[in-house]
């Protein structure tokens, strides 16, 4: 899970700028860093076959990874705790 100082809304923040430079930033941040070199190569390879918005995807899964310990698809698929 992810700790409490990053869902302060500056913790929020950082972590946004973060991917927005890097893609896995705020996993880096996090100090998690297979998962951000992980989120990282597969953002090169979603930009390489889908463009864009795989990396989006790619940064969207990567945060949302980082805040909640559980990916996009995960929160689509399985019900909360």
């Amino acid at each position: 899970m992810a700790d409490s100082t990053s869902q302060t809304p500056a913790g929020v923040a950082v972590s946004v700028l973060s991917e927005a430079v890097i893609p896995g930033g705020s996993n880096l941040i996090k100090g998690d860093l297979s998962q951000g070199a992980l989120q990282f190569i597969l953002s090169i390879g979603a930009g390489m076959f889908f463009g864009p918005l795989g990396v989006l995807a790619v940064r969207a899964n990567s945060l949302a990874k980082a805040q909640t310990g559980r990916s996009v698809l995960d929160q689509f698929v399985t019900p909360a705790k």
